[in-house]
């Protein structure tokens, strides 16, 4: 089922439609509050005010309500790209202006409450494969109006010969989620500002023109605070056993919630799996939330041992960068396919969490973005990169890139969002590097035999 199937609209009344617009923002807000666990028609009836047979005319069952929520989501998205003041997205001051947009969006839904495309991806894709397809659907018809856009710049002769329209659609629009997950759960606006940015500069780098190669300065962004990670509960004194106890049960609903998705685990099924009582549970966590808080450090730990890889030799050359992205496949994408990504699959899911949980979240990514900056400061300190460039910048795109990435190719099912936005950031940083010119165009993406 696509969204293609979703309950049409032809044949009602204008207020008809206005009923069935008012029935659809009634349900996507049922469902930001409570995820699909807690939805219901019911619920859905007494928010928009309607009777059930009202609900039953225009949806036809449950299914079909989601469903048609998500359409109108991604109708939301395409009507977005096609706006007056973004042309046909056809000239290189048109995607400027689609980064500038972007960002006024953001600072006016403001981080929560908002059913943006990435949020209902991250809530309900895991939900069942129906589901998924059907979000799946929606990015296709995303990146099908991204390539035409690029077709015509080619044809035009804005953009050479040998950019792919196809690639750089699927690299604009995971860069573009994995910048939503990063500017929710900070609740700042600075990911979305230096990853639109990242990617105006990499589909420059494929212009004609040698003089629109050259890269342009992220606007300013708000303040960006340090995220001090709060301790979720007070560490009790643990034997051994217990601490090796209490690990186990993390691993265990770490990795139910990364098949099930979070809303979709209860403790109980935790307790099942592990083999632990309810007891043991109530021991060690005070509730799920808490769980949930310790499942995000664990997640986080491994994200920060994996880029800790001797292989990896601290990301501090392109030779690294690239076996890191080698590596992500090699080591992790059958599970990409099927889960997503581990942690980015939490925070996508938890995006409408409280503060804490989201603060959890964020001094995970500043761990994760601390690696790269790291390597990235010691390429720009050894001349490896030119002085113009920002190694916070990069980093942040290198980790949209990659949740994005994650994220696509989990709806998706296919390895094609993660391997053009993993590639097209690697370009951009080697762009940055000396040897390189801005006089001609990048060649064909160095991909590993991993990622083929």
């Amino acid at each position: 089922m696509t969204t293609a199937d979703a309950s049409s609209t032809r044949g009602f009344t204008p207020k008809g439609h206005a009923t069935r617009d008012r029935i659809l923002r009634a349900a996507a807000d049922v469902l930001l509050q409570g995820g699909l666990s807690t939805f219901s028609l019911d619920k859905v009836r007494q928010a928009a005010s309607v009777s059930g047979s009202q609900l039953d005319h225009y949806f036809h069952d449950r299914q079909d309500l989601i469903r048609s929520v998500v359409a109108r989501q991604i109708d939301g998205v395409l009507d977005f790209h096609r706006q007056p003041k973004l042309g046909g997205l056809d000239t290189f001051e048109e995607w400027e202006a689609w980064a500038d947009l972007n960002v006024r969006y953001l600072r006016r839904i403001g981080y929560r409450g908002t059913t943006t495309y990435h949020v209902l991806a991250g809530q309900l894709a895991k939900s069942d494969d129906d589901m998924r397809r059907t979000f799946a659907d929606g990015y296709g018809r995303w990146v099908n109006l991204l390539e035409d856009s690029f077709h015509r710049m080619r044809s035009s002769g804005a953009l050479v010969k040998s950019a792919d329209p196809r690639r750089l659609a699927w690299t604009v629009v995971a860069l573009h989620q994995g910048a939503g997950v990063l500017a929710f759960t900070y609740r700042r606006d600075w990911p979305l500002v230096e990853v639109t940015r990242a990617v105006v500069n990499y589909v420059r780098l494929f212009a004609r023109d040698p003089e629109e190669r050259a890269p342009r300065r992220a606007r300013r962004s708000r303040p960006r605070p340090r995220v001090a990670r709060p301790s979720s509960s007070p560490e009790a004194p643990f034997t051994r056993k217990g601490l090796a106890t209490r690990a186990r049960i993390v691993e265990g609903a770490a990795e139910l919630f990364l098949e099930r998705g979070v809303t979709g685990t209860s403790l109980d099924d935790v307790r099942q799996s592990v083999g632990v009582s309810g007891s043991q549970i109530s021991h060690y966590f005070a509730d799920k939330r808490d769980l949930v808080r310790q499942v995000i450090a664990a997640r986080a730990a491994f994200v920060v041992d994996f880029h800790r890889q001797p292989q990896l030799n601290g990301l501090d050359d392109l030779s690294s960068l690239r076996r890191w992205a080698d590596l992500c496949w090699a080591q992790a994408g059958d599970n990409y396919l099927r889960n997503g990504c581990v942690f980015g699959s939490l925070s996508g899911e938890l995006l409408e969490s409280d503060d804490d949980v989201l603060d959890d979240l964020a001094a995970g990514y500043d761990e994760w973005l601390a690696l790269f900056r790291a390597g990235l400061s010691a390429m720009a300190g050894r001349g490896e990169l030119t002085s113009e460039v920002d190694p916070d910048h990069l980093a942040v795109a290198l980790v949209a890139a990659h949740q994005g990435g994650t994220l696509l190719t989990h709806i998706t099912g296919s390895a094609e969002p993660f391997t053009a936005a993993v590639d097209a950031v690697l370009e951009y940083v080697a762009s940055f590097t000396p040897s390189s010119t801005r006089g001609s165009a990048p060649a064909t993406p160095r991909r590993s035999s991993a990622l083929r």
